[in-house]
């Protein structure tokens, strides 16, 4: 071998402390760590394995029962739906030719309370029919026939036998009029089998409740509904009742609001430490943080198989959910996992004692192989490194360990002096040369990077100059333009109060003159009327009225502009004086009952005949509740008003509130934006059906103003709307 293969070999071994990743011991402990890692990786995947196995075995009962009752469930609701296709064809014995007899109404009770005895679950069938249908099978206004079963023999035999069943008819049209009939607005609204939201049976049973329910069409004409009411207590009763031990059982839920439909448990029943939740009637969401949230909106809004929560207190329990088909809730079944896993629990102990066995053997592997490999070559390093530094000492070996070591050794001995020699030598030369091209080339990127620094600071100077420039130039400008703004400004104001004082004077002006001309109109009206009538000439009669009334229309508008422009020109006077606040709401009940019955609409008044007196403008508190209640009447048609006086105190004032709320048309929330502005109407359509000035709410709401109070208005579109007049019981004008 040549004298430089040998150089270059032991500058390779002597070197090699610098090059830890490629020495023995570095690939020692890498072979012993991926060895060690492979183990802990294959027992972990053992371990999870055999514990999801085992998990499934565990929790499989509480998968398999939830999907039983839920099927069951939705059997039931299918059998419901399947009753309430009998009851419509039940009902097609009214349609005959010679009108609804005695006979087929008594025939078609029979058939309901037959058709309730097969289900216990079942309470109710009813029949209703929608009012114009109504006139024309019975002659009555409403039709709600109602076959129900005796809720106090649920638990006797005589509960589900036709015999003791009770029935009833309804001829009033209020369930037709009523939106929170859900039985009856979801199948108006929507043709085919529905299903309520639960409610509670306020006529008989006070029990909560749901229905099935479709809607007769003919020729999709919407003629009436039949339908199946059905206890929540029957149809929850295996559910609350079915238990997993001591602590697991069975849950409704509604996926859509989180609301808890189903009771737990009773009172000192373990079931209740899930969530502390013992009653059903109680309004309780599990979406109530938003910590909960998270995992309960999981669970009821897809089916999990199983899952570990942990509740309020602390404790881990396994659940499992199924949704059911036909309605939009989710059941799930729990358990605590403690009580779930102490028959089925995974013991590892063995896997940690073969675990411990192979980790043990493995230390004892590396332990031989540090000895009498690792220890000798470490050995051999410290003495090639004495040699390089001190190459004139003897040098004396004493390394234990393998042969091939030792005579490595001792070739190491005979080379050092040379090899030490030559690489010092060769050190310091490329030390200085490395020195002397790292100076140079600091000094090149000195220079360079100071003339790149002044060619930038050039460029910014220059380009600052002409921004400056620009800037002074558009700041000039700007302040040119404010100024011809300021001056448009200020005479667009001037003229626009000049515009509207002239139009205030002009309303107030032709207001007063208009009133004479109209009162004399109406006035020789009404004698025309009383010549025409002595005369014999009733054919005149008619016009005349006509012209007396369109005069009166008029009259009321040429009031509403006259009273709009005092108010707009501050000319607005009060006249206060004391009166008694119920005979002025007679009054104001005999004056508004005409054109009530006109839209056929029934007026419910409610004031309490002790109500006291009031200080106030009467003439214009009167003008406010007839342009209320003409406001109500106008948008509702076949409907209810309602008229609330009461007296209230608030921060020690004594308040007189008029509440009118009515069932009509109702708002959007754009249009109660508009509904106070003066010649403004909500209804603003070319082909709009609702008349009006547009002045009637405005003035009403001035006059509140003027006298203290205030109105406001709360409404939903489609569902009515309530207006709330509040004025102190001792007006004071404001000015």
């Amino acid at each position: 071998m040549s004298r430089f293969s040998i150089q270059t070999i032991l500058k390779k071994i002597l070197n090699l402390k610098h090059y830890q990743a490629l020495s023995i011991q570095s690939i020692l402990y890498s072979f012993v760590g991926i060895i060690a890692v492979v183990l802990v990786i294959a027992i972990a995947i053992f371990i999870h394995k055999h514990g999801l196995l085992q998990n499934e075995l565990i929790y499989s009962e509480l998968q398999r029962t939830v999907e039983e009752f839920a099927q069951k469930l939705d059997r039931e609701v299918e059998e419901a739906k399947q009753s309430v296709r009998r009851l419509e064809g039940y009902t097609t014995i009214l349609d005959t030719p010679s009108g609804v007899s005695e006979e087929n109404v008594a025939f078609l009770k029979q058939i309901m309370m037959e058709n309730l005895q097969f289900e216990d679950n079942h309470y109710s069938n009813y029949f209703a029919l929608e009012p114009s249908k109504a006139r024309q099978y019975f002659n009555q206004r409403g039709y709600l026939l109602v076959v129900h079963k005796d809720i106090a023999l649920r638990d006797t035999a005589r509960y589900n036998k036709p015999q003791y069943m009770r029935t009833r008819v309804w001829e009033d049209p209020s369930y037709a009029n009523d939106p929170r009939k859900s039985w009856y607005y979801l199948s108006k609204q929507n043709q085919g089998l529905q299903v309520t939201p639960i409610y509670t049976d306020s006529d008989y049973s006070e029990s909560p409740m749901f229905s099935v329910s479709e809607g007769l069409y003919e020729h999709r004409i919407f003629k009436g509904v039949v339908g199946v009411g059905m206890l929540v207590d029957s149809f929850f009763e295996e559910v609350e009742e079915k238990k997993f031990g001591e602590t697991g059982g069975l849950l409704l839920a509604d996926y859509q609001s989180g609301i808890l439909l189903s009771k737990i448990a009773n009172s000192g029943d373990s079931r209740l430490e899930f969530l502390n939740i013992p009653d059903r009637d109680t309004v309780t969401t599990l979406y109530h943080s938003e910590m909960e949230m998270g995992y309960w909106k999981n669970i009821l809004n897809q089916n999990v198989s199983y899952r570990e929560i942990k509740n309020q207190n602390e404790l881990w329990y396994t659940v499992s959910s199924r949704k059911l088909q036909s309605l939009p809730w989710t059941l799930v079944s729990y358990q605590r996992t403690m009580e779930l896993k102490d028959n089925g629990q995974f013991s590892l102990f063995s896997f940690v004692l073969w675990g411990l066995l192979i980790f043990l053997l493995l230390g004892l592997q590396v332990a031989t192989l540090y000895k009498f490999l690792m220890t000798p070559l470490i050995e051999l390093l410290q003495m090639t490194t004495k040699i390089s530094g001190h190459p004139g000492e003897k040098t004396i070996i004493t390394i234990h360990g393998v042969v091939e070591l030792r005579s490595l050794a001792e070739a190491f001995t005979k080379l050092a002096s040379q090899l030490v020699k030559l690489n010092s030598e060769k050190s310091e030369c490329i030390k200085r040369l490395q020195s002397a091209r790292g100076t140079q080339a600091e000094q090149s990127r000195n220079i360079d990077q100071r003339q790149t620094e002044i060619t930038r600071l050039n460029t910014e100077v220059q380009n600052s100059r002409t921004e400056s420039q620009k800037a002074r130039l558009q700041i000039q400008k700007a302040r040119v333009e404010i100024q011809k703004h300021k001056l448009e400004a200020q005479r667009a104001k001037v003229q626009s109060e000049a515009a509207n004082q002239a139009k205030t004077q002009f309303l107030a002006n032709m207001s007063h003159e208009l009133r004479t001309p109209m009162n004399a109109i109406i006035g020789y009206t009404e004698i025309l009327q009383e010549d025409a009538r002595d005369r014999g000439q009733d054919e005149f009669i008619p016009d005349l009225q006509k012209i007396h009334g369109a005069s009166y229309h008029l009259l009321d508008l040429i009031n509403n502009l006259f009273d709009m422009s005092r108010i707009e020109s501050a000319k607005m006077d009060l006249f206060i004086e004391t009166f008694d606040i119920a005979p002025m709401i007679q009054d104001v009940v005999a004056t508004i009952t005409p054109l009530m019955e006109k839209q056929s609409n029934i007026l419910k008044v409610k004031c309490d005949s002790a109500l006291g007196t009031m200080s106030a403008d009467l003439t214009k508190v009167r003008q406010n509740l007839l342009n209320l209640l003409s406001n109500a009447n106008k948008f509702s048609q076949q409907s209810t008003i309602s008229l609330l006086v009461y007296r209230e105190t608030l921060e020690g004032i004594d308040w007189i509130v008029f509440r009118i709320s009515d069932q009509g048309i109702g708002m959007t929330a754009e249009q109660m934006q508009r509904l106070f502005q003066a010649f403004t109407q909500i209804d603003a359509s070319p082909t709009r059906r609702y008349g009006g000035s547009g002045l009637g709410l405005a003035i009403t709401k001035q006059f509140c103003q003027i006298m203290g109070g205030d109105i406001v208005v709360e409404s939903q579109f489609g569902q009515g709307s309530t207006f709330t007049m509040r004025l102190p019981a001792q007006v004071n004008p404001v000015e």
